[in-house]
């Protein structure tokens, strides 16, 4: 170290020298195979925590600890502003998602340490459980299936009361500032995905000069309310992949219109509900291969669409899925509900944290006019889903300007999908209207999340290094297509009246949309 030669490089090294000092007191190797039955994320990484204030205006608040991931860059010489990535739900866990997300962005962490944060409320940071519902519950009527629903959140309203109020975005982006601050970080670039996007965007406007870049993925801005504008979304995501099979002379030919036919579904669905004479299917469960049976209920139908709408992989079995089911065939129908739902029941979304989101920050904006205007999805209605439990959720105190758009000069790049049901592409022209250095890029095969599709990890990852587009070719986005909608002989979801073989695209079900199947508490999906 050459750390005598002059004043300005004696600062440099000082600086360096108390932020890798501050940074091995809060930070560990993470725990072994012999310790958690796994292996770490990747070697080298480092586990740790951050105490902070649960009430940050109260000196005598109990203290939460704030878990942090860190995966070192592999530069000895790495660039001194990390990346932080944030998950989605709101509710989920972005430490949980560095098992998937940190070889897609293995070219930031060449020169860059990856940074991943369980949010307050979530994950390893004072995670806010409510009781799950049974995959059993499946097979209960849409009524009673809601009532219990409604149960669970009481109970955990009880559980958590006093807390509540103070697990919204706001407080989140300041712990996020504490661990920046904590870890040695000047300048840090933020990349969130869905509800992740809006803690990325708040963080940039309470803490601008701390911010060098951020990347929006599936925009989910504070001035639009997560639910409002769900139904029409989700309707408009369907209506183009109807569209789409209909252009594709294969699946035209085979499935005809899938959104007319999904509406006759949903009609024969809740006309057997109202007839107190409910559609039943006998199947072998795609996982385990027992026989099962399946309650299909129009609510259970509608919600199945919503998910598959997440993913690409999933929305490749829409047309086949809808076709077979209006043939009164439903036995890929009641096999995708079943995963649906177990892959629902082992999720880890932190119940109590989304709804201190969902009602702090989103529910003020919905009026009574927009619950009574707003037409539902194939009977699904995320706004009245929200009213029950909202009415009885603890309010948090948020600045009266939370709601404004933000406006701020950092670099941002904003990506989205054609086909996502929850955030499409209008948000992100939204909030581009207020960030004059944002791009938006569009994925026309892309559903809800499109990092890790085609190229977009290359064009993340230069965007980062540059903090700009300038010089960055997208050309390569166009490449991004919607798959093929008939799938291939090695592809295809193999269906008999005895049998259901499930390929592994519908096996799936990532945890964004999953958020959005038969679990109860959480509609909107997270979003990573």
């Amino acid at each position: 170290m050459l750390c005598f030669l002059s004043l300005g490089i004696v600062s440099g090294c000082d600086e360096k020298t108390n932020e890798l000092s501050t940074a091995a007191s809060l930070l560990k190797p993470c725990p072994g195979f012999e310790e958690t039955g796994k292996p770490p994320v990747v070697y080298g990484a480092q586990c740790g925590e951050l105490g902070v204030k649960e009430n940050p205006q109260d000196a005598q608040s109990a203290e939460i600890k704030i878990a942090i991931l860190r995966l070192p860059a592999i530069s000895p010489v790495a660039q001194a502003d990390p990346l932080f990535l944030i998950q989605g739900g709101p509710g989920g866990s972005s430490i949980e998602m560095a098992n998937q997300l940190h070889g897609f962005f293995a070219d930031i962490r060449k020169n860059r340490d990856l940074i991943f944060i369980d949010q307050r409320g979530t994950g390893k940071s004072n995670p806010l459980h409510c009781e799950k519902m049974s995959p059993l519950d499946a097979n209960l009527p849409d009524a009673v299936q809601l009532e219990k629903q409604l149960d669970i959140m009481r109970a955990c309203v009880d559980k958590y009361k006093s807390s509540l109020p103070f697990y919204t975005t706001w407080h989140a982006v300041q712990d996020i500032d504490a661990v920046r601050t904590a870890l040695g970080y000047q300048k840090i670039n933020l990349w969130g995905v869905s509800y992740g996007t809006r803690v990325a965007l708040e963080y940039s406007r309470q803490f601008g000069d701390n911010t060098r870049s951020i990347i929006l993925d599936g925009v989910a801005p504070t001035e639009i309310a997560l639910g409002k504008y769900s139904a029409r979304d989700m309707l408009a995501a369907l209506t183009a992949v109807s569209k789409e099979c209909m252009a594709q002379d294969e699946c035209a030919a085979q499935y005809g219109n899938p959104l007319e036919k999904a509406e006759i579904v949903y009609s024969r669905l809740r006309a057997a509900e109202e007839a107190g004479e409910p559609i039943q299917v006998t199947y072998r469960h795609p996982r385990h291969q027992q026989e099962a049976t399946q309650r299909l209920t129009p609510r259970a139908f509608s919600l199945l669409m919503f998910m598959a709408l997440y993913t690409r992989d999933m929305t490749v079995l829409l047309p086949e899925m809808i076709s077979h089911a209006e043939q009164e065939n439903y036995q890929l129908l009641a096999a995708l509900l079943s995963l649906a739902s177990d892959q629902a029941y082992k999720m880890n979304i932190a119940e109590a944290m989304h709804f201190s989101v969902i009602c702090n920050e989103d529910w003020p904006l919905i009026s009574a006019s927009d619950r009574a205007t707003t037409p539902p999805f194939f009977g699904f209605n995320p706004i009245e889903d929200k009213a029950a439990i909202c009415a009885m959720w603890p309010a948090a105190e948020l600045p009266a300007d939370y709601w404004e758009p933000i406006r701020s000069t950092v670099p941002a790049l904003l990506l989205s999908g054609k086909y996502d049901p929850v955030t499409p592409q209008v948000w992100a022209n939204s909030v581009a209207n207020t960030l004059p250095n944002a791009t938006a890029l569009v994925a026309e095969g892309g559903n809800h999340g499109v990092s890790t599709e085609g190229c977009m990890p290359q064009i993340i990852a230069q965007f980062i290094e540059r903090a700009s587009m300038e010089g960055v070719n997208r050309d390569c986005v166009a490449q991004i297509k919607t798959l093929p909608l008939v799938l291939g002989a090695n592809q295809t979801a193999s269906v008999s009246s005895s049998s259901v073989k499930v390929s592994s695209s519908a096996k799936n079900i990532s945890s964004s949309s999953a958020q959005a199947s038969s679990s109860a508490t959480v509609m909107e999906g997270a979003q990573p």
